[in-house]
């Protein structure tokens, strides 16, 4: 399979000494996608930590969960296996990182793992970032957001709360995953698969653009190329990290010189 592949990402505007924690790895030729988005830091004696924790560990993530994918393809075939694996083997080299750190507010991250293969979608994720398929007249969006309800209930938790009692805890009613090297973040992986015949693109992002999601049309997101959805001006609200992956998929060879 062909692809034209387009990735954009922008700092976010919340504090100027805060760094751009979302990191995200392509690779055309097998057919690989990784986005990621770390988890906001505390401000330490009231500067925001640079190099930032949570950027650490996104890169510590991909690049075990990457080269475990890469190691393992070759003599495995079930994919949905190999996605699941390689959350397990990044959030276990996160967990290294995490500990020898000394506070109480392990650095995270949370994304999306997706892998084109014999005309399929595979895909895990964890967290809130987003994922869609679409064509000209249809959009199927296959992640759901994990932090849903922990955002509608916080005023009812102090932070501590939330990082250490509702986080990767499957018992709690408003429990969210991120991989920050506890075991409970495995129980918020999920994996599925979906035939790509009726699409043309995948798009992830992360949840600095989720605003695209619902208020441009399908045709827009379509049509719209990943630099076109970063700077969207449904996002103007958005104070977070903007990163976004556009994959292109079935394209002859025309196309591929023309694009």
């Amino acid at each position: 399979m062909k692809y034209r592949v387009e990735t954009a990402t922008k700092k976010n505007t919340k504090e100027f000494d805060k760094p751009n924690e979302d990191y995200f790895l392509v690779d055309r030729n097998n057919g690989i996608f990784i986005i990621l988005d770390g988890v906001t830091r505390d401000k330490i004696d009231g500067i925001y930590p640079d190099p930032s924790p949570a950027c650490e560990v996104s890169k510590i993530f991909i690049d075990k969960a990457y080269n475990y994918i890469m190691n393992v393809s070759s003599k495995e075939s079930n994919y949905l296996k190999i996605i699941k694996n390689a959350f397990v083997e990044g959030n276990k080299e996160i967990e290294k990182f995490n500990h020898s750190y000394l506070g109480s507010f392990l650095p995270g991250t949370v994304g999306i793992i997706a892998i084109i293969k014999d005309n399929k979608l595979f895909y895990g994720y964890i967290g809130d970032c987003i994922g869609i398929l679409l064509n000209k007249q249809m959009k199927k969006e296959f992640t759901m957001c994990q932090t849903k309800l922990i955002h509608e209930h916080i005023k009812e938790f102090t932070a501590y709360e939330i990082r250490h009692n509702i986080c990767n805890n499957i018992r709690h009613p408003y429990s969210y995953g991120v991989l920050d090297g506890r075991e409970g973040a495995i129980d918020f992986i999920v994996t599925g698969e979906i035939k790509l015949d009726k699409y043309k693109e995948l798009i992830l992002l992360t949840d600095g653009l989720e605003q695209i999601i619902k208020e441009m049309s399908i045709k827009e997101l379509f049509f719209s190329n990943a630099t076109e959805l970063l700077n969207s001006k449904f996002c103007d609200t958005s104070t977070d990290d903007k990163t976004v992956i556009t994959v292109r998929m079935n394209l002859d060879e025309n196309n591929i010189k023309n694009c």
